[in-house]
């Protein structure tokens, strides 16, 4: 990938981002106000209403921290797992009447999660910093599992993206099928809480383990090598096979179009 096509890949992120929130009084901010919202909801009736909490000693503001750093990294797949599926009929004139290399299209998506989950973080380590719990290293340790999601998004971007074209109900199913990936996953409510009877399920769950992998990284300065290495292969075997679909179906999906 050259310098141009970076730069012309930049020009459509920024655009992208424009157009989604043009004529709104908050702008841009909206990026981080949706997050915010869903975390006010979500310690208040988590944290408050229905008092979970981590262990004994865990208060209010560890749980806010907790229950933020899951949601950013659910937000930031969630943004993929919306936009992908009807990317490339958005995008339509950009895929049949411009010299554009189609596969950098999914690309968008993902960008923007980037963004999101940028300022997310940004946010979440000035809290850290004021509550005295910012982890030196923490950052460090994040990043490798900030890799894993963006493979991960990357293999739903360009899967999705195809196969949007064909399947159009994708894009009615999505939201539910977040709804429930958010429910099932261990990111508004401690895993203490879940019976013995379903521990295994949350086991096998990749989303449960990149989220931990986000929270042991980033509340506790370590990182756990063992979930990384698994879901690494994980997300690289599915990137391949999302590459492969896309490639594959791509001049079907131009002649849908």
């Amino acid at each position: 990938m050259n310098a141009a096509t970076l730069t012309l890949l930049g020009q459509l992120l920024r655009q992208d981002l424009r157009e989604r929130y043009a004529g709104t009084v908050l702008g841009m901010f909206w990026l981080l106000a949706q997050p915010l919202f869903m975390l006010l909801v979500y310690a208040v009736v988590f944290g408050e209403i229905l008092q979970l909490r981590l262990g004994t000693a865990t208060d209010s503001a560890q749980f806010t921290a907790w229950l933020f750093t899951g949601l950013t990294a659910f937000n930031a797949l969630a943004e993929v797992l919306t936009r992908a599926p009807v990317l490339l009929t958005e995008r339509r004139e950009l895929l049949l009447n411009s010299s554009l290399p189609p596969a950098l299209l999914p690309l968008l998506p993902v960008g923007a999660s980037l963004v999101l989950e940028g300022l997310s973080v940004g946010l979440l380590l000035l809290w850290l910093g004021l509550q005295g719990q910012l982890q030196p290293l923490g950052v460090v340790f994040y990043l490798p599992f900030l890799l894993l999601r963006v493979v991960f998004s990357l293999a739903f971007a360009y899967g999705l993206a195809v196969l949007g074209v064909f399947l159009r109900d994708l894009r009615q199913m999505m939201p539910p099928l977040l709804t429930v990936l958010l429910l099932v996953s261990p990111i508004v409510y401690p895993l203490t809480v879940v019976p013995e009877t379903f521990q295994a399920w949350f086991e096998w769950n990749p989303l449960a383990q990149l989220v931990q992998g986000y929270r042991v990284a980033l509340l506790e300065g370590q990182f756990l090598w063992q979930p990384f290495l698994v879901l690494l292969l994980l997300a690289s075997g599915l990137l391949g096979a999302a590459l492969w679909l896309f490639q594959r179906l791509l001049w079907r999906a131009r002649y849908v179009l």
